[in-house]
């Protein structure tokens, strides 16, 4: 089995595929809502905003951040500061995810998660160039992660792209492989974007490929709001808290309360030049 397809089947059987896709939905349809160029939003208050929004609505599925709990049992009492701040029946949407089963794994101080053998941070990219994302260009971080290495078994037919002998680089695979090995886990990239005059936006999760000579930058990603393999990679804003057609995120079970914990001290930046 590859690494994609361990990936994939860990994070859908653990529910945190679907809390992305419904963090990522919730929260840029909050921003385009509020989007408006005639008080001077722009392309990096829209990325800045969705960037925002999406790292809290992860924290609210994952139960990490401020909605934080003491253990599995508390969060059953309930949803209601989960839910504040929320489009009306959006967090009936959300998929249930016992408290602890993903937990809060920054690097450097970009937002990331933690589940099982998989870590996962946040970037964004130009909509439409998914495929070309440069990641040399990137923060320091997603470089980092980008240079972890080839996946078990990969066979690169253009080794070179790598291999440059670069001291820098070979540091930068050696301290992301000790960074892994520590957390016995495989760092991945949520790729998101949108496109702002229509509110199509994208989606992905994948393994990055440090691109340093062009070419693709991934080993491997799949379509998050692909409903079938080989679907468009594009998914229109809801225009209601209603689940999209053909949606395969069921309505979760509902918490009436839950307890907040304070202060996980973690920085959230904004998209593009403070993409940590």
């Amino acid at each position: 089995m590859s690494e994609q397809q361990d990936a994939l089947e860990d994070l859908e059987s653990s529910g945190v595929l679907a809390a992305v896709a419904w963090a990522n939905a919730s929260a840029y349809r909050r921003t385009m809502d509020d989007y408006d160029p005639d008080t001077g939003h722009d392309q990096g208050w829209v990325g800045s905003t969705a960037h925002r929004l999406f790292v809290d609505r992860l924290h609210r599925a994952f139960s990490t951040g401020k909605h934080g709990v003491d253990s599995p049992e508390s969060a059953s009492a309930g949803l209601d500061l989960v839910a504040a701040g929320l489009a009306p029946g959006e967090h009936r949407r959300m998929p249930l995810i016992t408290p602890g089963v993903v937990v809060w794994s920054a690097l450097n101080q970009s937002p990331g998660w933690r589940c099982g053998d998989w870590r996962f941070l946040l970037t964004s990219f130009v909509y439409g160039e998914v495929d070309r994302i440069p990641w040399p260009q990137k923060s320091p971080t997603k470089q980092r992660v980008a240079s972890q290495g080839r996946p078990a078994g990969w066979l690169d037919p253009y080794p070179t792209l790598f291999d440059d002998g670069s001291d820098s680089l070979a540091a930068a695979i050696e301290a992301q492989r000790e960074e892994d090995a520590e957390l016995n886990a495989t760092t991945l990239v949520v790729a998101h974007s949108i496109e702002r005059e229509l509110s199509i936006r994208e989606l992905h999760l994948g393994r990055s490929r440090l691109n340093r000579r062009g070419g693709d930058a991934w080993f491997w990603r799949h379509d998050l709001l692909a409903s079938d393999p080989g679907a468009p990679t594009a998914e229109p804003i809801p225009t209601s808290p209603d689940p999209r057609p053909g949606s395969s995120v069921q309505d979760a079970p509902v918490r009436l309360r839950r307890q907040s914990s304070e202060g996980s001290g973690e920085r959230h930046q904004a998209l593009g030049e403070n993409d940590k």
